[in-house]
Parts: C-alpha cells; sequence; structure tokens
C-alpha cells in the first residue's frame, strides 16, 4: 500500500511538471523575422519568416492551422518562398498546392469598390504535437502604392518567441525614424550600397498578456514604431491631401439639405452626424489594408458605404459646409516619439468640432463620444496642423438622489440622476437607458450634464418574513462592469473608461409593520487608489443609505492594481445595492 502511494504521489508530481511547463503557452516561436525595405525607386518589400514549434491540440487543430496574409494584387506580389511543417521525428510535409487558398478578405466583403483586394490562407498541414512549421514569405509593392516607409508593431506575439529578428532598410537619403519602447534591445546600424539598416534581435520574449483591457496605449507592452516621411505632421498632410474640400458643390447642397430646418449649429451638427453613421454603411477595412488610399467623398456617398477615413472625410466636410468649424484629427495606439509615427501607428480617426459652446469629438460610425475625448494617455494630433488638439474631458460624475415609497407589495422610487455628458450619446434617444419604461420622464441639462427625473417601481415578494428591495444606480455605473470582477492580480496597466466619481442617496420610507432589517453600518475603504462609502443608518421612519466611489485616476499600475481591486469588488458586491426589510 505504501509502494502505490509513493508511485501515485510521484505520477503527481511528473504530471504537475508537465503541466507548469506547458500552462503557459500553447505553441513556441523558435525564431521570428520581419524585415522592411523600402527601395530607392520607391518600391516595398516585406519578408517574414517563422518557425513555430505546437505544443497543444488547440495550437494544431485552432489557433495556429492557417496563417493569413492580405494584399492587393493590383500593387504586390506575394511569393512564398517556403512554407512546410517538420514532424516531431523529422519528417518534413511540404504544404500541397491546394493548401494555398485565396479569398477575399472579411473587411473587405461588403465594399466592393475593395472587392479585388486578396488573402491568402496557408493551411498548414502534417501538423502533431511537437511538430515546427516553417513558413517563409515576400511581399512586394510596386512604386508609389505605398507612400512610405510606415510600422507600426505590438512586439508580443501570442506564444512565446525565443529569436525575434526585426530589421529596416531605407536610402540613406531618407529619414529613418523609429521608437522601440518596453524592451531594452538596442539596434544594430549599417550602410551599405546607399542604403541604411537598422536591425534588432530580441530574445526570449514571453507570451501577451490573455488579461482583459491590456492595452499598448496603456504602457508597459512593447511596440515599435517606424517611418520615412520626414515628420509625423508630413504624414498626416499626406491623408488629408486626399479630403475633400468644403467648397465642394455636392458636398455644400448635402449639407444644406440635412440642416435644412434646423435651428441651431447643435440641432444642425446631429443631422449630419446621424445622417453619416445612420445612412451610409462602414467597411472595417483598414487604412493600411487600403493602401492608405481613400476614395472622395462623392464616391462615398452614391456607393452608401465606407471606411473609416472614408466616412471622416465625408462628416469633416458636411460640417464645415454648413458652416460649423471641424477639424480631423488622429488619435495614435501608442504615445511614441512623434517623428516615429506614421498612418499606420493611428489608432482612430475623430472630427473635433465645437456647436453653440459645447465641444464634440465625433466617431463617423457612432452616436456617442469617441474613444479619444476620455483617453489622454495618447496624443490625438490635427490632420492640418500637425499639432497637438485641445480635447475638453466632459464629466463622467454619476449623481442620483432616491425616495422609495415601501409596502409589503412593491417599492415606488423617485430618481433624479444626474449624468455627466462622457456618458450621454451626441443625438439620439436615451432617456429610457436611464428612465425605463416611464413615459413621463423629464430631464434638464447643465453645463456638465443632464438631470433625469423618473420614476420607477419594482414589485415586492416576501419570503420568510422579509422582502428584499432593489436600489436604483446607474446602467453605467462601474457596478455593473467586468471591472469589479477581476482577478487578484495584474501583469500590466490597467486603464479604466473614466475616472469614476459616483454617489447616490436612499431615502427609504419603511411603512408600519416593516422595519429595517439590514445592519446599520458605515463601512469605509480609502487608500491609494480612491475611496468607497457604504452607509445604512436608521433616520426615524425612515432608512438612509449613501453609497459613493471615487477614483483618484484613471491608469493603474500592476503595482496599484491590488487597491483598485480591493474598491472595486466592494463597490460591484451585490450585497450593497440591495436592502432587506421585515415584515411584522
Amino acid at each position: 500500500m505504501t509502494n502505490i502511494l509513493h508511485k501515485l504521489a510521484l505520477l503527481l508530481c511528473l504530471l504537475a511538471i508537465t503541466a507548469s511547463a506547458f500552462a503557459g503557452s500553447e505553441a513556441e516561436y523558435k525564431k521570428l523575422s520581419k524585415a522592411y525595405t523600402l527601395n530607392a525607386d520607391g518600391s516595398q518589400e516585406f519578408r517574414y519568416n517563422m518557425e513555430l514549434t505546437l505544443f497543444t491540440h488547440t495550437a494544431m487543430n485552432g489557433t495556429y492551422g492557417e496563417s493569413f496574409i492580405v494584399y492587393n494584387p493590383q500593387y504586390q506580389e506575394l511569393k512564398i518562398n517556403s512554407s512546410y511543417t517538420k514532424q516531431k521525428d523529422g519528417n518534413i510535409v511540404k504544404t500541397p498546392d491546394n493548401a494555398f487558398v485565396e479569398v477575399l478578405p472579411r473587411t473587405a466583403a461588403d465594399a466592393p469598390a475593395y472587392n479585388h483586394l486578396k488573402e491568402m490562407v496557408v493551411v498548414h498541414t502534417g501538423l502533431e504535437l511537437g511538430a515546427t512549421i516553417y513558413l517563409d514569405y515576400t511581399l512586394t509593392s510596386k512604386p508609389g502604392y505605398l507612400p512610405e516607409l510606415d510600422i507600426y508593431n505590438e512586439l508580443l506575439q501570442t506564444s512565446p518567441v525565443k529569436e525575434y529578428t526585426i530589421s529596416l532598410s531605407a536610402p540613406e537619403s531618407k529619414p529613418l525614424s523609429y521608437t522601440l519602447q518596453y524592451n531594452n534591445a538596442k539596434p544594430a546600424v549599417t550602410t551599405a550600397n546607399g542604403m541604411k539598416t537598422v536591425t534588432w534581435k530580441l530574445q526570449n520574449l514571453p507570451a501577451s498578456s490573455r488579461d482583459p483591457f491590456v492595452s499598448a496605449a496603456n504602457g508597459n507592452v512593447p511596440f515599435l514604431t517606424a517611418t520615412t516621411y520626414a515628420s509625423n505632421g508630413d504624414a498626416l498632410k499626406a491623408l488629408y491631401a486626399q479630403f475633400t474640400p468644403a467648397s465642394d458643390v455636392q458636398l455644400t447642397a448635402i449639407a444644406e439639405n440635412l440642416t435644412e430646418g434646423k435651428k441651431n449649429d447643435t440641432e444642425k451638427l446631429q443631422a449630419i452626424l446621424k445622417h453619416v453613421t445612420e445612412n451610409l454603411g462602414y467597411s472595417r477595412l483598414s487604412l493600411p489594408d487600403a493602401g492608405y488610399k481613400i476614395r472622395s467623398a462623392s464616391d462615398v456617398i452614391y456607393s452608401a458605404y465606407g471606411t473609416e477615413a472614408e466616412k471622416t472625410n465625408l462628416l469633416n466636410g458636411l460640417l464645415n459646409a454648413a458652416g460649423i468649424k471641424a477639424e480631423t484629427a488622429a488619435s495614435y495606439s501608442v504615445n511614441a516619439e512623434p517623428a516615429s509615427c506614421g498612418l499606420n501607428a493611428i489608432k482612430e480617426l475623430v472630427v473635433i468640432a465645437n456647436a453653440d459652446g459645447k465641444q464634440y469629438i465625433m466617431s463617423p460610425s457612432s452616436n456617442k463620444m469617441a474613444a479619444a475625448g476620455s483617453n489622454n494617455l495618447t496624443p490625438v494630433i490635427s490632420l492640418t496642423k500637425g499639432t497637438p488638439v485641445t480635447i475638453s474631458t466632459p464629466s463622467t460624475d454619476l449623481t442620483y438622489k432616491v425616495t422609495l415609497s415601501v409596502s409589503p407589495e412593491k417599492a415606488d422610487a423617485k430618481v433624479d440622476a444626474t449624468i455627466g455628458n462622457a456618458y450621454l450619446p451626441y443625438y439620439g434617444a436615451y432617456l429610457s437607458t436611464y428612465a425605463g419604461a416611464d413615459k413621463e420622464a423629464k430631464e434638464s441639462k447643465t453645463g456638465n450634464g443632464t438631470t433625469i427625473s423618473y420614476t420607477a417601481s419594482q414589485p415586492l415578494k416576501a419570503n420568510n418574513g422579509y422582502v428584499m428591495v432593489s436600489l436604483p444606480d446607474a446602467p453605467v455605473s462601474l457596478a455593473h462592469s467586468y471591472y469589479c470582477n477581476m482577478n487578484s492580480s495584474r501583469k500590466e496597466n490597467l486603464l479604466l473608461p473614466c475616472k469614476a466619481n459616483e454617489r447616490y442617496t436612499y431615502t427609504v420610507q419603511v411603512p408600519e409593520g416593516m422595519k429595517l432589517a439590514t445592519p446599520e453600518a458605515v463601512k469605509t475603504i480609502e487608500n491609494a487608489a480612491g475611496k468607497v462609502v457604504i452607509s445604512v443608518k436608521q433616520n426615524g421612519n425612515n432608512a438612509e443609505v449613501e453609497r459613493s466611489l471615487l477614483l483618484n485616476k484613471q491608469l493603474y499600475t500592476p503595482a496599484e492594481f491590488g487597491n483598485l481591486r480591493t474598491l472595486l469588488t466592494e463597490w460591484g458586491n451585490q450585497s450593497g445595492k440591495t436592502l432587506l426589510l421585515s415584515i411584522n
């Protein structure tokens, strides 16, 4: 019996060792190489090479079973230099011809103007546990198709990389600016035959994080930006040069039609934004996949769809044609040296305008404020001026004053909810989002938000002489988000949607025959991340409840995460959002 127990213990130890060895990754890149070359005639070459060893069935059958290469056959030539699998016993399985499948990129599926684009799907064959995939290809672009060398790479892959080589080559006469951030590797710089080459050799990179809300914009995620544009401003001007001027006759006519009968600039802006977002389809094709080209506003109007850049062009043009001063700006994915950021590093294009004293930060595909309006970590640069745009961050405060009249059968609430402007759409109905089914809800606007007054009723059901009353709160409260249910530790920075400031005050009128059963208490948690207060008190026949959350900032490092999690876990606790009453 003792021997059996010893053998069982040994087996469990071996299983634990095996699990720890492979738990962290499904596969491993033995080698990964990316080489970017801008030739003197304006043509470009991109060479990609990988050696990827598979460890799990998920990697083999799902994650890495195929490779995808998007290109434009009208201006680019794809050459597969080699593609094969080396099995664990050394057997070589070459990728057969029928495993190279050309399809239409999904992002171009609803965009006929881009249906000439191709996506090469390389189906890797001969896969098994321990097999290594080898893929080497070159993508050559004709002169003039890609305006400059323009690179944005997040360096971490979905699996660890033992050796990662990145090289940039350009004529010596061209400026070559680059930023490698959050990695200490130093580049080797060489010149030969009129070409300058910059090479990084990175070693033992970990897999990218699987934690939620990880972004290079938050910092501490390694990335590379590089470009041969003379400056960041020149890159943006090259894009803006394709925009349709507001003086265009067609734009003027459409703007006049859309704004006819509108009383002020706010109504005009809302009408134009609604037209662009709702009446024109949205193509998810990225700016790089479109070759950094956009179609004219006229083409977008007649085709009734556009990419983000194309719809931005139209929105900007219509607003200016209507007499509303607007400018387009680029919000970047990372905070890098500006000179190293071309067009590839742009996260989103936004249109910024002022109407009747209020600033609007608009996306051409949404009626809500663009993400750039709440994120001050990365630059937002004007396409025309090449300088940072000043964004007035709107209020994210939430303040509720609630009176609850309770009986054994129901609880009737009268609510005055003040919602910060950051949560409100630029056009369209939103009262039902906050006021529910109350058709008599009223709103009054303030400088920083809107106060919505409404009533609501909830049925109560007694259980063993008790009823549970839910305390109304904002549907956009952090209490309803995943942020209140995160793991206990984190390795990356966390950027919250806003710098939260929520306050709820409840007066619960308890009738004769019922009494407060929730214990009276004042719970305060205050630390370096912020403060949470939850208070329950009896005041005569009333129960008074206060709930408040105040966070000191929007970005938290891993070292600060524990304090933040303590606050948010308490804030999201359901027991703090209900009140228990007993029935005599």
